[in-house]
C-alpha cells in the first residue's frame, strides 16, 4: 500500500510520510545541507576563457585589455573615471580615443567593492552597463556566465566607471 501523501499550507507542500519515517527524509536533507556548505565555502570566480591564460592585474585596480582573453597592452584605474577618452593609453592601441570603446575583457581586483562599467560617459544608466565583483574577470563580454555577459554588444563599448555603487 502506498504511503499517505498530504498537501496543505499556501505552497500545496507534499509530505510523504514514509520518507519522513523511514529517517530517509533526514538523510537525504543532510546531504543537501553539507553539499551546499562546501558549495557556500569554495571561492567562486570567473575563469578564463583558455585556462592557460593567466592575466596580470595588480591589487586595488580594475583591470582592461583591448582584446578578449586579456589580449594586448593592459590598462588600469583604481578610481571613478566619468570619461574613459581621457584615460592615457600609452600604447595608443585605441587611437586617438584613450580607452573609450577599446574594452574587450576586464578584471577586478579591487581591495573592497564591485565595479560598474558604463557604455555611456558619466555612468549613465541609459545605455548598457556591467557591474563586476572583486576578483571577477570576464574575458568575452559574449559568452555566457559564468565566463561572461552573454551581451556582445558590451564590446568595445565602456566609456566610463564607477566603484561600490551603481
Amino acid at each position: 500500500m502506498a504511503a499517505p501523501l498530504e498537501r496543505g499550507g499556501a505552497h500545496g507542500a507534499v509530505i510523504d510520510h514514509s520518507l519522513v519515517e523511514g529517517g530517509t527524509l533526514r538523510k537525504k536533507l543532510a546531504v543537501i545541507v553539507s553539499a551546499t556548505a562546501l558549495l557556500a565555502a569554495t571561492p567562486v570566480t570567473q575563469a578564463s576563457a583558455d585556462p592557460s591564460i593567466n592575466p596580470s592585474c595588480p591589487s586595488g585596480y580594475a583591470c582592461f585589455w583591448p582584446n578578449k582573453n586579456y589580449g594586448g597592452n593592459r590598462g588600469k584605474v583604481s578610481g571613478n573615471n566619468a570619461n574613459f577618452r581621457k584615460l592615457k593609453n600609452s600604447a595608443r592601441s585605441c587611437g586617438n580615443r584613450g580607452w573609450e570603446d577599446c574594452i574587450s575583457s576586464i578584471m577586478n581586483n579591487g581591495k573592497q567593492c564591485t565595479v560598474y562599467f558604463y557604455s555611456l560617459r558619466n555612468y549613465s544608466k541609459k545605455s548598457r552597463w556591467h557591474s563586476l565583483s572583486r576578483r571577477d574577470a570576464v574575458p568575452d563580454f559574449g559568452k555566457k556566465p559564468p565566463t561572461g555577459f552573454n551581451d556582445p554588444r558590451f564590446d568595445n563599448s565602456i566609456s566610463s566607471n564607477k566603484w561600490c555603487r551603481s
